[in-house]
């Protein structure tokens, strides 16, 4: 890491502190911190829903994928693109008209106190787990590149996180979201233009876009890879439509403001993996052995196939940005759920409480400690890792998580459809589906399919894709027939007060909010974020005056540029 690198990383970690500076006074209410008053713009709304959606894996297991099998990676990334066009079609504004706070109050209304209990407990237990999931490897990435321990760059990291959660609530999360999206947006596209340069050129081969390409190695079949791909875009669909992941909408002023958000985060979702895998598409066509060059990574190497590309065909300078980049796609993700479990902590507080006039003040105090305790616990959980190894650990945390995630997702779906379920089987459902997630887990392996009719010839790695696509069916069948059913199994009386919550929440998906043109133009005002692409231009002009070399100050300046562009659009 050249010392160009170093500044140009100095510099966006110094923009990521100015942002935290200049909206820190922005939540002093309650419902401020949590939802920022539901005056949060659409394009901030848009670019937090964006930011959340993917993480440093991108960069690293994701580029592994476009290295070694091509475009079927895609799908992942346009599996979120068709899942925001859906929520745009339908569910971002039914969620925005349900006039709640947080996603534990949808689930609350719809299948009563004790679901919402299990839900809550279960996401944070999976805001923790994916956080320390996500630091980990993002520190043990950096310290291969960077040459640090994973300590020192856990704590360097965990420090930003922390920092932005003690400021805490909903616009800084959103503004820091909105000006990263920017720079990962401005900077895969200037090095997507530097890629295609280098094949004018003729510095690298053009991939072959043979069937090997297309669907993953010249011995898979076709059939595979089209289930493999459903199998992703419906994954994806449920885990962007479901009521925990509904706070990205929570947050806009009317049903218009959550359509727009969702269809910007759609749009860049179709556009953005295109540039974001050219490098290691470039690295894989050119053949470079990256198992050869990085022994020490093991059947990893594949890991650095994006950041090899840029030390080795890129200015210096660049991959500071490049670190920077992965740093604000694993900040996003982590101090957005800290912020809306903050948001659930606050809620659920609130009645305990007795009414005095500093009540507010103290709400946003808890909801600021619980993150910052969550801030805390996740990084004294990866220095425990970093120091004692416990890989163990780290591969139950990771199984756990796909035993949680999808059993919670898919009934967090189905709240916004009348399936006359009674309150029991919102946790019901969620036990049905863990239990046939484990099933699938543990029953579900190669030697089993290979006995199902079809299937026989398949080779075992192939049959990892199809595992996941059949495990998925079954997940969805079970659980969402079992949510019809439950009424017919045991369907307890409703209380009166418990019928009319209930009626009344259906009856608001279908009364839209709209607000006031005075209030959508205040929610438009896009001066200060303007103002802080401005900053970030002036610093990647900097950058291109400190450059040795040509090709790395026209780097800068095409980056300088975009972020000008960026800026002047929106004043």
């Amino acid at each position: 890491m050249t010392q160009l690198d170093k500044v140009a990383l100095f510099f966006s970690i110094g923009l990521i502190l100015l942002t935290i500076v200049v909206y820190r006074r922005r939540a002093e209410t309650p419902d401020g911190f949590i939802r920022g008053s539901g005056n949060v713009p659409w394009w901030m709304a848009g670019s937090t829903a964006f930011m959340t959606q993917f993480s440093a894996w991108t960069f690293t297991g994701a580029a592994q994928k476009a290295f070694e099998n091509g475009f079927s990676v895609l799908m992942i990334f346009w599996g979120n693109a068709l899942g925001f066009l859906l929520a745009a079609l339908y569910f971002a504004p039914r969620f925005r008209r349900l006039r709640v706070s947080t996603y534990s109050d949808i689930i609350a209304l719809r299948y009563g106190k004790a679901t919402q209990l299990l839900y809550v407990v279960s996401q944070i237990f999976l805001t923790l787990m994916t956080a320390s999931i996500g630091l980990y490897g993002v520190s043990l990435f950096l310290s291969a590149v960077l040459g640090l321990s994973v300590l020192t760059i856990a704590v360097m990291i965990g420090g930003i996180i922390i920092a932005i959660t003690l400021v805490g609530g909903v616009w800084i999360v959103s503004a820091n979201n909105f000006i990263q999206m920017m720079q990962l947006a401005v900077l895969t596209l200037v090095i997507g233009g530097f890629c295609i340069s280098l094949l004018v050129s003729d510095n690298l081969p053009l991939p072959a876009f043979d069937k090997a390409f297309w669907v993953g190695g010249s011995d898979y079949s076709v059939t595979i890879m089209l289930v493999w791909s459903a199998a992703m875009l419906i994954k994806q669909f449920i885990s962007i439509n479901n009521a925990t992941s509904s706070y990205r909408f929570l947050t806009t002023a009317d049903d218009s403001g959550a359509r727009k958000a969702a269809l910007l985060a759609s749009i860049l979702f179709v556009v953005g993996p295109v540039t974001w895998f050219l490098p290691p598409w470039l690295m894989g066509a050119a053949g470079i052995d990256l198992a050869a060059l990085y022994p020490q990574l093991g059947k990893d190497a594949a890991n650095v196939a994006y950041v090899h590309f840029i030390i080795h065909y890129l200015p210096s300078g660049v991959l500071g940005l490049v670190i920077s980049a992965m740093l604000a796609v694993t900040i996003a993700p982590i101090t957005t759920a800290f912020n809306r479990d903050a948001g659930v902590m606050m809620r659920l507080v609130m009645p305990l409480l007795k009414e005095s006039s500093d009540m507010a003040a103290r709400l946003v105090t808890i909801g600021r400690a619980f993150g910052v305790i969550q801030g805390i616990i996740v990084v004294a959980f990866v220095i425990g890792l970093s120091r004692l190894e416990m890989l163990s650990l780290f591969d139950i945390m990771i199984m756990f998580g796909v035993l949680l995630q999808m059993p919670l997702a898919l009934p967090a779906l189905m709240v916004l459809f009348n399936t006359r379920a009674p309150d029991w089987a919102g946790w019901g459902s969620v036990l049905v589906g863990i239990s046939v997630t484990t099933g699938s887990y543990l029953w579900l392996d190669a030697d089993a399919l290979q006995q199902l009719p079809g299937l026989g010839s398949f080779p075992a790695r192939q049959l990892v894709d199809i595992r996941l696509a059949l495990a998925l069916v079954i997940q969805i069948v079970s659980v969402v027939g079992f949510l019809f059913l439950a009424r017919y199994l045991y369907a307890p009386g409703r209380s009166l007060r418990r019928g009319e919550e209930l009626s009344r929440f259906f009856r608001n998906l279908c009364r839209p909010v709209i607000t006031d043109d005075q209030a959508i133009e205040r929610s438009r005002a896009p001066s200060m974020p303007a103002r802080l692409l401005w900053v970030a231009a002036v610093l990647s002009l900097a950058l291109a005056i400190f450059s040795s070399s040509l090709a790395g100050a026209a780097f800068f300046v095409c980056v300088a540029a975009g972020q000008l562009v960026m800026a002047q659009l929106m004043r």
